[in-house]
């Protein structure tokens, strides 16, 4: 699209009017935005990276004037104040806003369905789920109806969407892409977990949109300034036995290796503390993850600082396991979009959740389809603040696989 528009084939018109299109068409049945801005927001005046493109925001980001939701009906009434930090940098890159997408309740969910505004469905099969809790954002770019946009993370909800719709997503190092302007609101601890991050068909344009949000922000308390680090992975690339990540391996250069730390069930537990327990009773109401944890007293002071140092401990091992193995491959999740209402379970969302509480940047990539025909994808991992390194290494995969199709809903734009 920015190679037509710099080369005066298409304009921002013709570009807009052929995702519009797509969006009557499919809106319907995908059910993928809350909120079709009419006309699309626009920064007049402004131009960058991402000029004329429409892309789209997942409804747990703030846009001024407008409510951001997350499928709570009690926020139904509330109006954002100004836009989300990384919602301006977009706007100032040139960006052309044309809703926001639909999410879990209060985001606590690996499927995208809520009282509200209902399921979101997989473009690649209308009876399985798109994921969540960035599901709107993934089916809403697989489809066609925008080229990329803003999600967030704190246990897969940009990788998972992304996987199960084809699609890429990056969920950054804590503090890469300001989160000011998130619902709820990331500070601590959950900034330890949840971060914003881009999604769209290929690494190359989740690099773009990346460079247009990252950067500096003294409104995140986890934003630091931040020099990029670039540059050829020096250094085996380790992985995780899988047959899913064993697809990957054969579009992968260089030397390769089996990661060599195994404690998994221990990170997926530690995770499972702060994101689904410390959660259950400021939330206040029970979400179907949440739910059992209620039943229980909210945990101490003493609990919480010794889950930090349990995550502390993980993430020295696991880093100094990184010097050998700066990009490391594993499941995301390793199976395919099942139907909605049917969710595997939280333990099998266990691959997803090692990124977040180690506070590492992971990208997904699709590798190929199941069974069933739905996508199948891996997510590779780096150090912390390794975005730029990591983004060159999926870019260079997808160059030797070749770039994913859209999904078959939809038509050529």
């Amino acid at each position: 699209m920015r190679n037509g528009l710099e080369r005066r084939e298409l304009s921002r018109e013709d570009l807009l009017e052929s995702h519009s299109r797509q969006m009557l068409r499919l809106g319907t049945p995908l059910n993928a935005f809350t909120q079709v801005f009419e006309p699309p927001l626009r920064r007049a005046g402004s131009s960058g990276a991402l000029d004329g493109i429409p892309i789209s925001v997942k409804d747990s980001l703030d846009i001024a004037g407008k409510a951001t939701v997350c499928g709570h009906r009690a926020r139904l009434s509330h109006r954002a104040g100004k836009h989300a930090l990384c919602v301006e940098r977009l706007l100032d890159a040139g960006a052309v806003i044309l809703g926001k997408t639909n999410t879990p309740e209060m985001l606590m969910n690996w499927e995208t369905f809520n009282d509200v505004y209902g399921v979101t469905r997989n473009p690649w099969n209308l009876e399985r789920t798109a994921g969540g809790s960035s599901g709107g954002e993934s089916a809403a770019i697989a489809s066609g109806m925008s080229a990329g946009g803003i999600g967030s993370d704190g246990g897969g909800s940009i990788r998972l969407p992304a996987a199960l719709t084809g699609i890429c997503g990056l969920k950054p190092t804590p503090g890469r892409v300001p989160a000011t302007g998130h619902f709820p609101s990331v500070g601590h601890p959950g900034g330890l977990l949840g971060v914003i991050g881009p999604m769209a068909r290929t690494v190359e344009d989740v690099a773009i949109l990346f460079q247009a949000m990252a950067g500096h922000a003294d409104s995140d308390p986890f934003s630091v300034p931040f020099q990029a680090v670039r540059g050829a992975v020096k250094g085996k690339v380790g992985y995780v036995e899988d047959p899913v990540v064993g697809m990957a391996l054969a579009f992968v250069e260089g030397e390769t290796g089996v990661f060599p730390v195994q404690t998994w069930q221990r990170i997926f537990d530690v995770w499972r503390f702060f994101f689904l327990r410390l959660n259950a009773h400021p939330i206040g109401f029970p979400t179907p993850y949440t739910a059992p944890f209620l039943e229980l007293e909210a945990p101490s002071a003493g609990e919480i600082l010794e889950m930090l140092a349990a995550r502390d401990s993980l993430r020295a091992r696991f880093l100094m396991a990184m010097d050998d193995y700066p990009i490391l491959l594993m499941p995301n999740p390793g199976f395919g979009a099942w139907k909605c209402g049917e969710f595997p379970g939280v333990e099998s969302m266990a691959p997803l959740t090692i990124a977040n509480l180690l506070g590492l940047p992971a990208l997904a990539i699709p590798v190929g389809w199941d069974v069933n025909g739905m996508p199948l994808s891996i997510q590779a991992i780096a150090k912390p603040w390794n975005e730029e390194l990591l983004l060159e290494f999926g870019m260079r995969l997808e160059e030797v696989r070749g770039r994913f199709p859209l999904a078959p809903i939809t038509q050529s734009i």
